[in-house]
């Protein structure tokens, strides 16, 4: 039984990628073997951002495997959407493919009037990593810990500031969590990624950021960034000594997030076995492994099947929580 007859009988129910899992059916590659130039990725976050990040440490690896250059071309903007709509209109030939994150598949369909793309015309490629995020303060901002930040903002309401990497980002809902859930107020202050939030928090211009590891250990471990929580059910491999929301005083609050790899409706199934392969061998890499797991980030490098039923979850789950949560974009 071929990958996409597997993906349509797993998703004949429904799901907001059925369409495009029924709809990517074999076909054939212009001659030569798949690849033969380089491959576009891209990255729907500036560089420097957590997305990036992680497309870079997989970038090498998977030119190793494809035996072609990865090219990362970053297309910020819209929470991931400007990027995805690109991506989702390239040419379905596989030398086009794109990152998204759990924002842009599970939130933005609901944040946003129009997203500029289809889901019907994303095929799940392969499910790269599940990470959870880091409450990170300027050093300047007297709390040590989550506990002591809630009593400043309790005490100032909107008073104290916090940047994401845009309106309706992972970043963004997971900050709109935890002010729904301690009944707190703070200003949202989106950017068009996560690195830029993290400088001017650096800088002073920003008293937190809701930042994914990667982009803001290097800070944390230099003592420039104080990490007041992260967002995991349980505590990080890089942070121990760092408690999870919900030990701080927040029972049930847990969130972590997602990433992927998509290509155009169409594109031949040769190319979309062949890039999960290539990103599955460099996601079980120990150097790969060993840089995610640092940046609490888990490797999965599960494949197309996986990654569409992952999506198909999240999409159902999201949109009640984020009406629950009074999330809406500002």
């Amino acid at each position: 039984m071929t990958l996409n007859r597997r993906l349509f009988l797993q998703l004949a129910a429904g799901g907001p990628l059925a369409g495009a899992a029924a709809a990517h059916m074999p076909t054939a590659l212009a001659q030569g073997k798949y690849p033969d130039r380089p491959v576009t990725l891209v990255v729907p976050q500036p560089a420097g951002g957590d997305a990036d990040a992680v497309c870079r440490t997989l970038q090498a690896k998977m030119q190793e495997v494809l035996g072609q250059p990865v090219i990362i071309d970053n297309r910020a903007g819209a929470a991931g959407n400007i990027g995805v709509a690109y991506g989702a209109k390239a040419a379905p030939d596989g030398y086009t493919v794109t990152f998204v994150n759990q924002g842009i598949l599970a939130f933005n369909p609901t944040l946003y009037p129009s997203t500029g793309f289809s889901a019907a015309r994303l095929v799940p490629v392969s499910w790269l990593t599940s990470t959870d995020l880091v409450l990170c303060a300027n050093p300047s901002l007297p709390a040590r810990n989550l506990q002591e930040f809630l009593a400043l903002a309790r005490k100032a309401p909107g008073r104290y500031t916090y940047g994401t990497a845009g309106n309706g980002s992972a970043n963004h809902i997971a900050a709109k969590m935890l002010e729904s859930m301690t009944r707190i107020e703070l200003t949202h202050v989106p950017y068009k990624g996560g690195a830029p939030a993290i400088v001017d928090t650096l800088g002073g211009q920003l008293d937190t950021v809701m930042a994914f590891p990667l982009g803001a250990l290097p800070h944390i471990k230099a003592g420039k960034l104080v990490p007041l929580a992260t967002t995991g059910a349980q505590r990080s491999r890089a942070l121990p000594d760092v408690p999870t929301v919900a030990e701080s005083g927040v029972p049930g609050y847990e969130f972590s997030s997602w990433f992927g790899l998509v290509v155009p409706q169409g594109t031949p199934q040769e190319a979309v076995e062949r890039l999960h392969a290539a990103a599955s061998a460099a996601l079980k890499m120990p150097e790969t492994v060993d840089k995610l797991r640092a940046g609490l980030t888990e490797p999965v490098g599960a494949g197309p099947r996986e990654f569409a039923e992952l999506i198909a979850r999240e999409t159902k789950r999201w949109p009640p929580l984020l009406r629950q949560y009074g999330i809406r974009l500002d």
